[in-house]
């Protein structure tokens, strides 16, 4: 099935301009909702100026760094929830920047309008090279890579920063045991393991970092331990948090109690090693079929079948 020229470039065309349409109505009606809010929010306070106005005049004041920044600021959306949920994903990537979710909206944006952009740009070259369907093919895929690109990278960046707290999380758990053995308190031992750990896990040293800083404007601890463990996503963590409370709250030994805890988790780690390795005989069996034993039948067969066919010649 083939097109002409001018016929895959009005499909191209109409993708670019169906996407561009349901962005700007999708922004639209977010902008809609805002400033019915708006108007609630300052009714309810008398009518006075708002507060949340205020702040997001100063924060696009400032916003002001590169482009994307200024793209973003005026595609935020205004749901508080989601721009809460946003910012705490682009946290567990590394993105701590005040600016980052406006930032990632306006990635996302630019990944989603750009690659069509610019095979519309480049139609001539493209269509006498591939054709008119493949082209519109090539339209659609780099408008759905465009539209899962930029989810897919940040989905990438988390992952490896999980791998990295679940590595060293024995080995901070290991530095706090002998914190806390050497009389050091619990908040002295975590100032102190974030500065020995960071070397070799810095990820893992800057969520320590900012557990620290919560412990130090007033947070309760278990509350910001549980943070620290939705930030590196381990279920460790969580369960050093609830252990801690615990232990706290039943006036028993906290270095025991860490003691008991670590060798737990690193026999619990053994055993999860060992099923690893007790199942890989099972995955090998797949191999061995497809691969292996086909070629042992070719190597044991291959001279009876050359003796035969000599034989009937």
């Amino acid at each position: 099935m083939s097109l002409s020229f001018s016929s895959a470039f009005v499909i191209v065309t109409a993708l670019l301009f169906l996407s561009l349409a349901l962005w700007i109505a999708f922004i639209a009606a977010h902008a809609v909702i805002r400033s019915e809010r708006r108007i609630v929010r300052r009714l309810a306070s008398g009518g006075g100026v708002d507060l949340d106005e205020r702040l997001t005049t100063g924060q696009s004041r400032r916003a002001r760094k590169n482009l994307l920044t200024q793209l973003g600021s005026h595609l935020t959306l205004p749901d508080a929830e989601e721009i809460t949920r946003l910012r705490f994903w682009l946290s567990q990537a590394g993105f701590y920047d005040p600016n980052a979710v406006k930032t990632f909206l306006a990635a996302r944006t630019v990944a989603l309008f750009a690659p069509v952009t610019l095979v519309l740009l480049c139609w001539g070259p493209l269509f006498a090279r591939m054709g008119g369907m493949n082209v519109v093919y090539l339209a659609v895929a780099v408008t759905i890579i465009g539209m899962m690109g930029p989810d897919f990278v940040v989905n990438f960046i988390k992952g490896r920063r999980v791998d990295q707290c679940r590595r060293g999380f024995p080995d901070m758990m290991d530095l706090l045991v002998a914190c806390i053995e050497a009389g050091l308190a619990m908040d002295a031992s975590l100032i102190r393991v974030s500065h020995e750990i960071g070397a070799r896990y810095p990820v893992l040293k800057t969520n320590l970092e900012i557990m620290n800083l919560e412990l130090r404007a007033g947070r309760e601890r278990n509350e910001a331990m549980m943070n620290f463990a939705a930030r590196i996503e381990l279920e460790e963590a969580r369960a050093l948090a609830v252990m801690l409370k615990q232990a706290e709250e039943m006036g028993s030994s906290i270095g025991q109690a860490l003691r008991t805890f670590s060798d737990d988790m690193r026999h619990r780690r053994m055993m999860v090693a060992e099923e690893k390795a007790m199942a890989l005989s099972a995955k090998l069996t797949v191999p061995l079929i497809l691969f292996i034993f086909p070629t042992i039948l070719v190597m044991l067969l291959l001279p009876a079948g050359i003796r035969v066919a000599a034989g009937l010649s």
